[in-house]
Order: structure tokens, then C-alpha cells, then sequence
């Protein structure tokens, strides 16, 4: 079906997510066909012989890399290179909703100025003022680099890979090297 393969196409060739709306106009079909076949490409995708899944955050759909071919594919992203002290800030920002920017600076030091603009810089937050400080929000693109559909859903991970149930029992030293496993697949 050609629509299909022009929704898949849109799919691949975008560097962010996109949502239903803009994917009926570039096929001009109406949404609920849209999203019709957008589950049809997910059942087609999750078959074992294909590489990418289909992720969906909110209402955006999104191309992503099966995890089983991370580890061989991962060199090739732009964000191999960040570094523990930037992991550690993004994982202060899973672990808690809504962290300030002087929460992180009094956790990791005054470099942390540095790691969240660069963060900022490259998409995987945005900040908001908030008094004197800034809160520091994971974005969209975050979600797709690390292939999940919320911040929740990456937390659940955590928690079913370690067995911990409750979050207070996630200390910030097991969550700091959560992400650096997580980033050494991916690079």
C-alpha cells in the first residue's frame, strides 16, 4: 500500500517525532486512517526479521532501532559522545520530576551550568525559569534517543531490571550507571 509506505517514509526520513496531524497532511489522508495504518506498520514492524519499531510518544510517532541491534548500530548517533557527567544529569532528571538546575549544581558541582546548557543545546532537555533557578524538563527528542515513550516508561525499566518496587529505593549512584549502560549500547 502506498500510503503506508509514504507514512514509513515521513517516518524515517524525520529527526523528531511526528504527530498524526502533520503526517495525514504530507499523505492526505484523514487521522483516523492515519493512525489506522500506523498500527498496521506497528505489527508489521515488530516481526523479527526487521531492524526499526515504531514509537509512540503522546500522539507523535517516531522510527527507532530494536535493541537487539543497538549494540552494532549505536556508533552512528550523533549523542555517542556524551559524557558520565551529562549522563548523571539526565538521570537526575528522570529520577525526579521537575529538578532545578541549583538542585543538580548542589548534587554534582558547578560544571553542572555547563553540562545543562549543553543538554539544552542538543535537544535532550529544555529549562524553565522558575524564581531565581530553572526546572529542567526531558524532551521528545530525549525520549526517542533513549526509545521510550515517557519518562515513567524508562523508570518501570529500571525498576524491572533491578527489582527495586519502590522508587525511593532508586539511589542516584545505580541510576547514574543505568544510564552509562544504557548509553554504551548505544555507543
Amino acid at each position: 500500500m502506498r500510503e503506508k509506505a509514504l507514512l514509513e517514509a515521513a517516518l524515517f526520513i524525520s529527526d523528531k517525532p511526528l504527530p498524526v496531524q502533520e503526517l495525514g497532511k504530507i499523505s492526505g489522508l484523514s487521522e483516523g486512517k492515519v493512525k489506522k495504518l500506523l498500527e498496521e506498520l506497528d505489527v508489521e514492524l515488530t516481526q523479527e526479521h526487521r531492524g526499526i519499531g515504531l514509537l509512540k510518544i503522546d500522539d507523535n510517532y517516531h522510527l527507532k532501532v530494536k535493541e537487539e541491534y543497538l549494540d552494532k548500530v549505536s556508533h552512528l548517533t550523533p549523542y555517542a559522545d556524551l559524557s558520565r557527567a551529562m549522563l548523571k544529569v539526565l538521570s537526575l532528571a528522570v529520577y525526579k520530576k521537575d529538578i532545578t538546575q541549583s538542585e543538580i549544581v548542589k548534587t554534582i558541582g558547578n560544571r553542572a551550568y555547563d553540562y545543562v546548557k549543553e543538554l539544552e543545546l542538543r535537544g535532550l532537555i529544555k529549562t524553565e525559569k522558575s524564581g531565581r533557578t530553572k526546572i529542567l524538563i526531558l524532551t521528545e527528542e530525549f525520549m526517542r534517543y533513549f526509545g521510550v515513550s515517557s519518562r515513567q516508561e524508562l523508570l518501570d525499566r529500571f525498576k524491572m531490571k533491578t527489582g527495586r518496587k519502590e522508587l525511593k529505593d532508586i539511589y542516584l549512584s545505580d541510576f547514574a550507571a543505568f544510564f552509562e549502560k544504557f548509553e554504551k549500547k548505544r555507543g
